[in-house]
Formats: C-alpha cells, structure tokens, sequence
C-alpha cells in the first residue's frame, strides 16, 4: 500500500511540476459596457517579454463580459480569428484557445467584446487579461 501510494505521489509531484509556471501574463485591456473593439500590442520577441506560444487564454475581472472574437498577428505578419462566442462571469476564464502553425510570437491581439455593467458609470470598465502558455520544446 505505501509503495502505490508513493507511486501516486511521485506522479503528482511530476505532474504539478510540469505544469507550473506554464503560463504567462502577456496583456490586459479594459472593455466598455457597448460592443467595444480593442487592440493590444506586444513587444518584439527578441526578449523575454515576449516568447513563442501555441495557446492564448483570456481571464476576465471587476465585471461580466461577453467575448465575440480574438483576432491574433503573429510576428510574421500572419493572423489567426478565434471565434470565442461565450459570456464570461467576474473571475472566470476561457480554455486553452490553440494557435494553429506552432509555437509562434504573437504581436497584436484585437478583441471583440462587450462588457455587462449594471448601472450608468462611464468609469466602470471589465478587464480582460491574456495569458500565454510557454512552450516547453
């Protein structure tokens, strides 16, 4: 029983290891309460700021969201429609969206969405964060 047992763990330690610090902060933007269009640019990715990624996720903040599209440029001037459809409550997150061409840099980002805030308050704006998982080849 103690060697499965140690088994389990060793497994679970190989598998927590592996997956952490997979992913990355690459961007947040601010989304209004009507359909906004948005564009976040990144850095070159000769540094570290910027690395070759093959999935984006998006994690949205402070308010409900509804995401239409992501519209994704790659450092080569090639670009990638991610059609999301899907509300987003405070706090949640979307899957692994998959890149297709392999492990690439993205440059710019442009979201389609449209935040739900309750009341009247130009001020009040939902965040939306992307996260890059890093390739580990």
């Amino acid at each position: 029983m103690k060697k499965v047992f140690k088994a389990f763990l060793i497994l679970g330690l190989l598998i927590s290891t592996a997956q952490a610090d997979e992913r990355r902060l690459i961007a947040t933007t601010a989304i209004n309460d009507i359909r906004d269009r948005d564009r976040v640019d990144l850095p070159t990715c000769q540094g570290p700021k910027n690395e070759k990624t093959t999935h984006l996720k998006l994690k949205v903040n402070r308010h409900r969201v509804e995401v239409y599209n992501l519209e994704v440029t790659f450092e080569n001037g090639e670009t990638q429609e991610l059609y999301v459809r899907k509300r987003f409550r405070r706090g949640s997150a979307s899957e692994w969206l998959e890149l297709v061409g392999g492990p690439r840099c993205v440059r710019r980002i442009k979201i389609t969405a449209d935040a739900n805030i309750i009341g009247w308050n130009l001020r009040k704006k939902a965040l939306i964060s992307f996260y890059a998982k890093k390739d580990l080849n």
